[in-house]
Parts: C-alpha cells; sequence; structure tokens
C-alpha cells in the first residue's frame, strides 16, 4: 500500500463519502460542506477546549515568564526549573495549544482535496474547468452503506443555492470576494476573543508577535481565501464561527468587550463558571485560613500547659528533697 492510498483511505475518502452523505439530505453542496465542518469540529471538541484553555493560560503566565528570563536568563538550568515550576503551579501545559493546529492542517489539506476531487473528480485538468461529479466517479470512492445522490445520467452540481453569486460551482474562487472577507472578518473576531480581556504587558518578542498576529492573521485569511476554492473558505468560515460558538462557552468575550463595550452586559457561561471557581476558591481559602488559626490556637495552648506541667514537676522534686 502506497502513501497517496492510505492517504485517500484514512482522509481524503471519508471525507468526500460524508461530504455526499450530507449533500444527500440537503441537496446543496454548500451546506453540506458546513455539515461536514461541524461534524469534524464536534469530534476534535475535546482538543479545541484544551488549545483555547492553554493559549489563555499561556497569555497570563507571559509577565511572570519574562520576570522568569530577566532573574535567571544566564542560568539555562535554573530558568528551565523555575519555567517548570511556574507551569506546574498555573497548570499550564505549553503542547496542548499545538495538538489541535497539527491536527487540522492534515485535515485542511485533505478536505481541499476532497473539494477539488468532488467538483472535478478524480485527477482535475490544470484549468480546473471540469463538470461536476458523476454517478460513476461516486462509485469509484463510495462507501455500501451511503446511497449514492447522482443518477447514472446525472452529475452532482457543485453550486450553493443560497450563494447565487457563485455560478462556476464551489471548486472555484468565489469571483466577488465576498467570502475571503467574511472569512477575515470572522478569524478577526475569533482572534480577539482568544485574547484576554486585560491585556498583560509582556516585553517578550513571542507574546508581542503572538499579539500581533491576532490582527495580521485574518488579513492573510482574506488574500488565501481569495485564491483558494470556495468550498474551502466555506469550510473556513463554518469553523471559525464554530471557534467563537466555542470560546463564548468555554472562555467568554475575550478582550472584544474592547471594541464592543456593550458586550459587557451580556455574562458567558464562562463567566458564571469564573465566578463560581472565585467562590469556591474564597470559600476554600476561608475554610484554611479557620484551620490555620485552630492549629495555632492548638498550639498555643500546647506552649502554656506544657511549662506549668514542668514547673510544677520541680517544686514537687524539691518539696521531695526538704523532706
Amino acid at each position: 500500500m502506497d502513501i497517496l492510498t492510505l492517504w485517500n483511505g484514512l482522509l481524503i475518502h471519508p471525507i468526500m463519502n460524508l461530504t455526499v452523505l450530507a449533500f444527500s439530505l440537503v441537496r446543496d453542496f454548500g451546506l453540506a460542506i458546513i455539515i461536514v465542518t461541524v461534524a469534524i469540529r464536534l469530534a476534535l471538541y475535546p482538543l479545541y477546549v484544551t488549545q483555547i484553555r492553554s493559549q489563555r493560560a499561556m497569555q497570563e503566565v507571559a509577565p511572570a515568564m519574562a520576570e522568569l528570563k530577566r532573574k535567571y536568563g544566564k542560568d539555562r538550568q535554573r530558568f528551565s526549573q523555575e519555567q517548570m515550576k511556574l507551569y506546574s503551579e498555573r497548570g499550564v501545559n505549553p503542547a496542548a495549544g499545538c495538538l489541535p493546529l497539527l491536527l487540522q492542517m492534515p485535515l485542511l489539506i485533505a478536505l481541499y482535496n476532497a473539494l477539488l476531487q468532488l467538483g472535478c473528480g478524480i485527477g482535475p485538468p490544470p484549468d480546473n474547468s471540469c463538470p461536476g461529479l458523476t454517478h460513476a466517479m461516486v462509485e469509484s470512492f463510495r462507501y455500501p452503506f451511503i446511497a449514492n445522490p447522482i443518477q447514472p445520467d446525472g452529475a452532482l452540481d457543485t453550486t450553493a443555492n443560497w450563494m447565487p453569486w457563485i455560478t462556476r460551482g464551489l471548486q472555484h474562487p468565489d469571483p466577488l470576494f465576498i467570502l475571503p472577507v467574511l472569512a477575515g472578518l470572522v478569524q478577526l473576531i475569533a482572534s480577539v476573543m482568544a485574547m484576554p480581556e486585560k491585556q498583560v504587558q509582556s516585553d517578550d518578542p513571542a507574546a508581542r508577535m503572538t499579539q500581533s498576529m491576532a490582527y495580521t492573521f485574518p488579513l492573510i485569511t482574506v488574500v488565501i481565501g481569495a485564491q483558494f476554492p470556495a468550498g474551502l473558505t466555506v469550510y473556513w468560515i463554518a469553523t471559525t464561527v464554530f471557534q467563537i460558538v466555542q470560546q463564548y462557552f468555554v472562555s467568554g468575550w475575550g478582550r472584544l468587550t474592547k471594541y464592543l463595550p456593550f458586550l459587557r452586559a451580556i455574562p458567558t457561561p464562562a463567566d458564571r463558571e469564573l465566578h463560581r471557581r472565585e467562590q469556591a476558591a474564597i470559600v476554600e481559602a476561608r475554610q484554611d485560613m479557620k484551620d490555620q488559626d485552630n492549629e495555632e490556637s492548638e498550639e498555643r495552648e500546647e506552649e502554656t500547659t506544657a511549662p506549668a506541667r514542668s514547673n510544677g514537676g520541680r517544686r514537687r522534686g524539691r518539696r521531695r528533697g526538704k523532706r
């Protein structure tokens, strides 16, 4: 089995089958891509939650990390020890934010290839002007439990009814650049939401680059979306909107409230969860202080009773000596 067969069997053909199944339900290629996107995001939901929390935690420990670099920058071994200690105390796992990104890249590449094959069949011509997927092409990769939605003498229409300006199919770029601009807009919202509400000041170049990428990456998204197939841009919009909803529940509005102040009056589930954890921490801290006060009072009682007992023993010893 060569690498291409393995690649098709593990990623491309499952995505194509899932897209064909969704198309058979909604009869709209654009909606089918959105359904596939939501299915992929739901499958990877736990990993994305870990990524969001890890990114937020890394942003919050940035000032403390800068202080460690300033203090132990010349001692690499001591800096590594203090760094791991800081991560342990704050519950931060730096690798947790990279895993979903590593998983998303193969899926993105596989979806790109799947869209080309769904729109033009196996091996599209250089000008990418081939017709839609035929019945025979679907049969070449279809799983037995998925029905073929295309008649033997027909082809799969790769347009979307709710995007009338795209007439050549979603395997071609958006001619009016509406989808790329929308992709950049939702990417900007997601990037700003991923930043903490109270921006921490840091001299770390990596932290500054991360903050600047939050505003430059949406522009990159627009440029890439203008050149990629419109179906891939639909996928990017759908997955980013899903990320925005996810961040609303996991981490709240983030820094978006700086630009949209009215959002501060709209509490999020993340805010309620943070308030619950803060209250639990306050209760735990008060209980710890109460236990500590009880221990200190018991120690003071033992210190006051112990000398009295020892003095009484000495007096009795002296009386026995006089006798």
